[in-house]
């Protein structure tokens, strides 16, 4: 079993004097000598602040003990609204008291969550730096983004959900409505939508992939009435955040067309899933199920202010619409080409019923299909290429692709992380991301409005459990989306772990510990591979417990220190156990000895970069992934064809490979096709020796006819594309692959 982790960086814990404190970095910061101090009380001048802002303020205070008092006069912190440009900047000042300059009431909004990460306790003092701060955003759209159907959460949660997006200068929540698992919305005209869609008869346990399925059987759902919903959106309001509703069409829509089956294409009775997945039953496209949209967004109309409306327009298989004659219908009244362009008429329709009411609308980059309706927006998930598209016809773009936005992903590779979709996406590589990809030409940069993270939760089914997967990999988006110069990697994790995990605990924000576990460094040395276990912080101890195994028998055992070299050779069969206060569990490494360990192998064909992790070595360093997809284990390609080259350099005969594929469906992860075996003396001619059609998840043992070779050569022929009926339907599979190794005499 594979237990890899990301290669954190090792920082140094020592901290400068002039370490700003606060996420998201501020556009400048200069600390000046000593601290502005005060007791338990703290008085303020709250001119111009916006409403209820105060409030927020004294209530953030008393976490900490702090009374705040309201005075006329001179002020321990002083706000002063500025006359002039209207925009979200704010200066802070801090020398004798704390003076907070801000044009807006959303600028004022933002210095006072800046001022609260200020603060320091010691005992019965407390102490903010002598500083000045300048600062603004850099991006418009700032997002995170909760799915309410696969799981629901109460109205308590999503406030509280709401309240940590704000600490964080976060400024719009995507609130995920409505989907084949549940309709959460109460929409006056059509009760049965919450009466019938927002239930459930039972929910799938496990994964999707896991066969056979298990089912809580179990009436499950829940759904926010009209009076709840604007109750959010003020709650939302006062924290400057605005709530972009999202109603999916014209795809997952199975919760919908369980409460009124006559706007499917068959008119058939059927039930609100339990299995997460992609359905073949979508909304048809006549002009009933057109009138039953618009209806359902006039109501929704009047509880969200906000400027865009997510229709959704992912994932919407049109098996349906080839077959259903009123699809055709209206496909040849209208002189559609094909069920592409009758999407692309169906979105349109929508886009100018809400352009009349002054709205906009905005989906997921499907909607590029068939060509975008005038108005549209597009919310880039599938990579970048929708939102580039997008940008150049001048349409406006939200950045949320999967590689660094999807927070349903696996953050580490521990094996006690909580189940998820699959997917590898830590913390650095979250901070690495910028919304504006290069290949968008200068002129076309201006229609980035920004980014926005998503949580699915197909596997998350409290808000404990949401939280420990959006943080910290929020704090790392906000900077992302905020910053127009931030920091490097290093001093972010240095001001995170020095200030935010003590302030994620002060406001009762789950994270995740991942930050804390050790990198594994492994390279290739004469006679095997060397190991090397490094801590995130250099105060953070642990000890590696080696036990050398003979048959699967401990032989010896050895403890060392974290930080020392270790050779793992051929010959060997060791686990490693790390031990520390910092994990939960102990964590292990479990090393099989194979001849091939460490080999070179030329890979023809390169690894995706999203999967990329240690390039070839990861597949001779000698542990097996086993059934466990958490995205260091494997490598992960999407081509037509994948070729790798191995060179022996020894005269052994050999009768086989063996080769760990990985199958689920769930996140497009399919087995290969066909494996192609070939051996040559001088990499120019090719013998074939081996064509393997039963591909199996798990370990492959490919027996050919006894060969001796200077170079193997593996082929492997993944599906031309994913079958239909299946998410990414028509698109090319992922291949991953895991060890390899030769089966000898």
């Amino acid at each position: 079993m594979k237990f890899l982790f990301t290669f954190f960086v090792l920082i140094s814990a020592a901290t400068s004097s002039s370490q700003c404190p606060i996420i998201p970095t501020p556009d400048h910061f200069s600390e000046h000598t000593g601290f502005f101090t005060f007791s338990d009380t703290l008085s303020v001048k709250a001119d111009g602040l916006p409403a209820g802002a105060k409030d927020y303020l004294s209530m953030h205070l008393s976490k900490r003990a702090i009374t705040l008092v309201e005075v006329d006069g001179r002020a321990d912190i002083q706000f002063e609204a500025v006359a002039g440009k209207p925009d979200f900047s704010y200066k802070i000042h801090v020398d004798s008291n704390a003076v907070v300059s801000f044009y807006t009431p959303e600028g004022a909004f933002y210095a006072m969550n800046s001022f609260l990460q200020l603060i320091r306790n010691e005992k019965t003092i407390y102490k903010i730096p002598k500083c000045s701060i300048r600062d603004q955003p850099k991006f418009g759209w700032r997002g995170l983004h909760l799915d309410v159907s696969r799981h629901f959460f109460s109205v308590k949660e999503i406030k509280k959900f709401i309240d940590a997006m704000a600490l964080y200068k976060f400024n719009k929540f995507h609130w995920h409505l409505t989907d084949d698992q549940g309709w959460r919305i109460e929409i006056k005209k059509f009760p049965k939508l919450t009466q019938i869609g927002a239930y459930r008869d039972s929910t799938v346990i496990g994964h999707y992939s896991d066969e056979p399925r298990k089912y809580k059987a179990q009436r499950y759902g829940g759904y926010y009435t009209q009076e709840e919903v604007r109750d959010v959106v003020a709650y939302a309001k006062q924290r400057f955040i605005e709530v972009i509703p999202e109603i999916e069409m014209p795809g997952h829509s199975r919760a919908a067309l369980a409460a009124y089956p006559e706007f499917s294409c068959t008119g058939k009775k059927q039930e609100v899933p339990g299995l997460w997945g992609v359905f073949n039953d979508i909304y048809c496209s006549k002009e009933e199920t057109l009138r039953f949209m618009k209806d359902v967004l006039t109501e929704v109309l009047e509880l969200f202010p906000a400027d865009y409306i997510h229709i959704g327009g992912d994932e919407a298989p049109k098996f349906q619409w080839e077959h259903c004659s009123a699809c055709q219908n209206v496909m040849k009244i209208n002189g559609l080409a094909d069920e592409h362009e009758l999407q692309s008429y169906f979105i349109g329709e929508i886009d100018a019923f809400l352009t009349q009411r002054g709205r906009k609308i905005i989906g997921w980059d499907e909607i590029l299909e068939g060509g975008l309706s005038p108005n549209a927006a597009v919310m880039s998930w599938r990579g970048e290429k929708g939102g580039i598209e997008a940008a150049k016809q001048s349409h406006y773009v939200v950045m949320s692709p999967t590689t660094y936005c999807y927070f349903d992903y696996y953050q580490s590779s521990y094996d006690s992380e909580p189940l998820a979709i699959g997917g590898y996406l830590p913390l650095e590589k979250v901070y690495d991301y910028d919304p504006i990809p290069d290949e968008i030409p200068e002129e076309y940069k201006k229609f980035v409005l920004g980014g926005q993270a998503n949580l699915w939760t197909e596997y998350m089914s409290s808000m404990d459990h949401v939280e420990y997967m959006a943080y910290p990999r929020a704090l790392a988006l906000i900077q992302s989306l905020w910053c127009f110069n931030k920091p490097d990697y290093r001093s972010f994790l240095k001001v995170y772990l020095r200030f935010h995990e003590s302030y994620l605990k002060l406001n009762d924000i789950n994270f995740a510990r991942s930050v804390h576990y050790p990198d594994l460094k492994i390279a290739r040395v004469e006679g095997g591979i060397e190991l090397q276990f490094l801590g995130s912080n250099a105060n953070e101890t642990f000890t590696v417990k080696r036990t050398s195994m003979v048959q699967g028998i401990p032989e010896k055992v050895t403890n060392s220190n974290s930080d020392k070299h270790m050779l793992f050779s051929k010959k060997a069969h060791d686990r490693f156990e790390l031990l520390s206060d910092q994990f939960d569990d102990t964590l292990v490494y479990d090393f099989h000895t194979t001849k091939d360990l460490g080999r070179e192998i030329e890979l023809i064909t390169p690894p995706h970069p999203k999967y990329d992790h240690n390039g070839s070595l990861n597949l001779v360093d000698g542990v097996w992934s086993g059934e466990k997809f958490k995205g260091s284990e494997w490598l992960g390609f999407r081509d037509t064809i994948i070729e790798m080259i191995v060179e022996m350099n020894d005269s052994d005969f050999v009768k086989g490979l063996e080769i760990g594929f990985k199958e689920d469906n769930g996140s497009w992860i399919y087995l290969p096709h066909l494996v192609r075996i070939y051996v040559s003396d001088d990499k120019i001619q090719w013998k074939e020796i081996l064509r393997g059609f039963d591909i199996q998840s798990g370990i492959n043992k490919l027996n050919f006819k006894r060969s001796a070779a200077n170079y193997f050569k593996v082929e492997i022929k993944p599906l031309d594309a994913i079958p239909f009926g299946n998410g990414g339907a028509g698109t090319l599979p992922w291949t991953f692959i895991d060890e390899i190794q030769f089966i000898r005499n």
